[in-house]
């Protein structure tokens, strides 16, 4: 049985790590909505609202951190959600996946990371159907500051970049050099203690925040093992996946206000 060593929010600031030494860190992931945020019904709602009670409660559901776990081993890494059985599995609307859409603005519930190859792989649904995203890491141009803060105990130091038209921020520490975190956010001198930017996806617009809660020493040498390809696609044709996906959604709403043969 694998013996976890647990390091307290205390004894990270003091924690000494070898590049050779395999750790678990956990992270919250939470959405932040705009205080003035309010849901549009389906197609535009021919003019109805959403009630205040059904907003709120989904507001509430979406807003639920969300707990996921970054095996590191070398320059390998794996970052898994850790899924939590609740009422609105069974209760809520869709079900199992009333719980998943949950999960916004991401790159994916489960990555693994190589940074030596700098490439990663991510496992991803659409259609019903399972692929393997394939591709190059993306190259983050860090602008480093001279702002800090203190994350679990640790002083973090701020950095930004700039893709795809949006600002990330993130949070290191120098104390721990693996230079990875959570998603497919890496290349800084230093473990990744928090990550935050704005999203858009759909009719959600906020900010998505990921911070580390924990960080565990792992007493084996297993290998992290890359997930096993099913169907290989890059990010690229992920992109074009979800387009189609949501101009399928939009079909579907506008069938009950535009109904077309």
């Amino acid at each position: 049985m694998k013996k976890l060593i647990t390091i307290t929010a205390v004894a990270l600031s003091a924690f000494s790590f070898a590049q050779t030494e395999k750790f678990e860190v956990t992270y919250s992931s939470r959405l932040i909505l705009p205080e003035d945020f309010t849901f549009q019904p389906p197609g535009g709602g021919n003019g109805r609202q959403m009630p205040k009670e059904m907003q709120e409660q989904m507001m509430k559901r979406i807003q639920e951190p969300q707990e996921s776990t970054l095996t590191i081993f070398g320059d390998q890494s794996a970052y898994k959600a850790i899924e939590k059985i609740s009422n609105d599995q069974q209760n809520g609307p869709g079900g199992r996946g009333g719980m998943r859409m949950m999960r916004f603005g991401g790159s994916g519930d489960n990555v693994y990371k190589d940074i030596s190859t700098k490439s990663y792989m991510k496992e991803v649904n659409m259609f019903s159907k399972s692929y393997t995203v394939k591709d190059e890491l993306p190259n983050y141009d860090w602008k480093m500051t001279r702002e800090t803060k203190t994350i679990l105990g640790n002083d973090a130091r701020k950095a930004t970049a700039e893709i795809d038209g949006q600002t990330i921020v993130a949070w290191y520490t120098t104390k721990i050099p693996a230079k990875t975190g959570p998603e497919n956010y890496w290349g800084l001198p230093g473990l990744i203690l928090e990550i935050s930017t704005e999203i858009e996806q759909g009719p959600i617009k906020g900010k998505k925040v990921i911070t580390i809660t924990d960080i565990k020493t792992v007493n084996d040498t297993k290998t992290i093992e890359a997930p096993k390809a099913k169907a290989t696609i890059t990010e690229a044709d992920l992109k074009k996946l979800q387009e189609e996906q949501r101009q399928r959604f939009e079909q579907m709403r506008d069938q009950g206000v535009n109904r077309r043969d």
